[in-house]
């Protein structure tokens, strides 16, 4: 009986995944049309690929902040308990402060490859579609707090945070190989500049 629990258990844990990661499917195309057609808002002009890239660093600096909110709670968490000693020294930890900890660390993995992904997609996109770096951003950042608010309450919710962050690095890296692969000319990967000619030499006028 207990084995039929257990598995009628996990059969309903995989069928609330598969629902959280559809509607996360649905709902990340369905947010970003949404804001890119209905948002009065504009990128600024950006010619040169470094301020594209100043350009992202500053939406990523926005995106920051739900990962050191993550990091001042789990911090007085650890003074609340008083777990303050390293984590190799046992079993100690309470689940409130391995609960912040897991979020502060699961985040930071996600934010460095989504905002890699950013930087190169920004680089290569032409200029209109530049409003997509602050909105991938908010994406991101609503997906990160629903994440850890389900985390934190024990909801299995949190496959549709995490799907939120997930899918759309997926869809960046597709993007970034498709760019990087029909670059052409001086944006390609393997471009190799031709080597400068030499200059004919001069002719004298003595014999």
């Amino acid at each position: 009986s207990q084995i039929s629990v257990s598995l009628s258990d996990s059969c309903v844990e995989c069928v609330r995944l598969c629902v959280c990661v559809t509607a996360a499917a649905v709902i990340f195309p369905l947010l970003t049309w949404a804001g890119y057609k209905l948002l009065p808002f504009e990128a600024p002009p950006l010619d040169s690929s470094a301020l594209r890239l100043i350009y992202t660093l500053r939406c990523a600096f926005f995106a920051s902040i739900p990962i050191v909110l993550g990091v001042l709670v789990q911090g007085a968490s650890r003074l609340r308990f008083g777990t303050l000693k390293p984590l190799f020294d046992g079993t100690w930890e309470n689940r409130e402060v391995a609960v912040h900890d897991h979020y502060v660390r699961h985040s930071l993995h996600l934010y460095l490859l989504y905002f890699l992904q950013l930087a190169v997609m920004a680089t290569y996109t032409q200029q209109e579609m530049l409003k997509l770096v602050p909105l991938l951003t908010i994406i991101f950042v609503f997906g990160r707090l629903i994440y850890w608010v389900c985390v934190v309450f024990g909801s299995s919710v949190r496959a549709l945070g995490f799907a939120l962050s997930f899918l759309p690095l997926l869809v960046l890296l597709a993007a970034n190989l498709y760019f990087i692969g029909s670059a052409s000319g001086q944006e390609a990967v393997f471009h190799v500049a031709p080597p400068p000619t030499a200059s004919p030499p001069k002719q004298r006028r003595w014999g």
